[in-house]
């Protein structure tokens, strides 16, 4: 089933927004942050052609870094409807877990409609930005798999902030990973690597930490 209909979000001039990251994170002030991490369809030290997500988790803070909201759903795979041993082992996600899910097209209607619906409770004018672990989220999975769907990339989901700029700008060292991350900062890792909830989870622990040396992007805590 093809999903034939969008809010405005989904269709609002996305190909006049520039798909970036902030590659020197600037002290704008930002009053919620949305903390994403795919997980997709994979096979072992090989390129699957037609890669899709298959699990689809975001975490809504605020700029204490308190969770506001959470959305997190499972994706069923068209193109490579069966999940390979290697997948299942790295992500912890089975074929029971996504057979009965929705595609991806419904899957994104249902996070608009999340983002939209968490967005009332706040000021239009509120700024907002997501957060990822590497740029290969929203700047290539994302829009690689909209093409796939055929539908358009969402325009709010097109600027982000690569957590790995904001630690470099914190400690001058530039992190290969999540975890290693969370070994430079001393945090233990929380749940399973690679669960995108669980990777969330991580990178929002980070977050903090980094708060901690006050080299988060500027927030409204102080």
């Amino acid at each position: 089933m093809r999903v034939k209909h969008f809010s405005t979000l989904m269709w609002r001039k996305s190909f006049n927004v520039p798909n970036k990251s902030f590659k020197k994170p600037t002290l704008n002030m930002y009053d919620h942050y949305l903390i994403l991490d795919f997980e997709c369809t994979c096979e072992k030290n090989t390129k699957i052609k037609n890669q899709e997500i298959i699990e689809f988790p975001c975490v809504w803070v605020d700029s204490n870094l308190n969770i506001l909201s959470t959305f997190h759903r499972y994706v069923k795979p068209l193109h490579n409807p069966t999940l390979t041993s290697f997948c299942t082992e790295l992500t912890g996600i089975t074929q029971d877990m996504v057979e009965k899910e929705d595609t991806f097209d419904i899957v994104l209607l249902s996070f608009i409609e999340w983002y939209e619906n968490v967005q009332k409770n706040f000021n239009e004018e509120s700024k907002k930005i997501f957060v990822t672990c590497g740029n290969w989220d929203l700047k290539i999975m994302l829009p690689d798999q909209c093409k796939l769907s055929g539908i358009p990339v969402p325009g709010f989901m097109m600027q982000w902030l690569n957590l790995k700029n904001v630690f470099m700008e914190s400690t001058g060292y530039y992190p290969k990973s999540l975890n290693d991350m969370c070994q430079q900062l001393g945090l233990g890792f929380i749940g399973r690597a690679h669960s995108g909830i669980d990777d969330c989870r991580n990178n929002l622990e980070i977050m903090r930490a980094l708060r901690l040396k006050s080299s988060m992007p500027n927030t409204k805590s102080l």
